[in-house]
């Protein structure tokens, strides 16, 4: 059984309101604990001598969750539209700058519970805990209210930035930093990945992916897994030489 730390708890019925004003009937959260969970980052969680709750495999499930989801809404508001583009459209509404957007603007941001130190270095202003926030809270909904809430959840929330991705290019980094390479230097880019262990108590595991352009390594980045890693090289490279 893992602690829901006390500091939680008290704010239950806050958060309880909060999901109201998300559109989402607190009156029928079935399992608490695991709502609570949702909002608990690891860094909060490595704080307590015994072992804590914290959301990290609520994200990993609202990942998965929230690819389908939005394949789904796709592929049933775009009847026209060919694979290869709805691709591109998945990829701009899941890439992670986009959910940490959407979770600022429903307010996640100041929800989430962040430990001391992440509160001194601005963790609630930091992309990747507020992308994670956001998929865990996903999951959460999945396991207690199924496909049908997150979907519209997600259609509400998330889905209306489709409007704002319409107007610009719908292509990965991973994409743009190819196509780059491919005209100026004839090569395509190559991505080497590390599994590293994270700081903190739970010894959870963060993947490292270096991207070589003719054997030379132009940038790194991080992810939970190796495709998120490989984006995140992609878009330093892109913002550092490209733009």
């Amino acid at each position: 059984m893992y602690l829901i730390p006390p500091a939680v708890e008290e704010k239950k019925e806050e958060l309880y309101s909060y999901m109201d004003t998300l559109g989402i009937a607190s009156k029928n959260i079935q399992n608490s604990d695991l709502f609570l969970t949702a909002f608990i980052h690891k860094s909060y969680a490595a704080d307590f001598k015994v072992i804590t709750s914290h959301n990290e495999r609520l994200e990993f499930l609202g990942d998965g969750i929230l690819g389908a989801t939005v394949c789904k809404l796709l592929f049933q508001n775009y009847p026209e539209m060919p694979e290869s583009e709805m691709t591109l459209y998945k990829i701009a509404l899941v890439r992670e700058e986009t959910l940490a957007e959407v979770a600022r603007e429903i307010g996640l941001d100041q929800r989430i519970f962040i430990s001391k130190g992440e509160e001194h270095a601005q963790g609630r202003k930091k992309d990747t805990i507020l992308w994670d926030a956001f998929e865990a809270l996903l999951g959460y909904l999945y396991l207690d209210f199924w496909e049908e809430e997150v979907s519209k959840f997600v259609e509400n929330h998330l889905y209306p930035k489709i409007k704002q991705i319409k107007k610009q290019p719908i292509k990965s980094y991973k994409t743009l930093v190819q196509e780059y390479t491919q005209k100026e230097h004839k090569i395509t880019p190559e991505y080497q990945e590390s599994e590293m262990e994270r700081e903190g108590k739970d010894n959870t595991f963060l993947y490292k992916s270096e991207l070589l352009v003719a054997g030379e390594v132009k940038s790194e980045g991080f992810g939970a897994n190796k495709k998120k890693a490989q984006e995140d090289a992609a878009k330093n490279y892109y913002e550092k030489t490209i733009i």
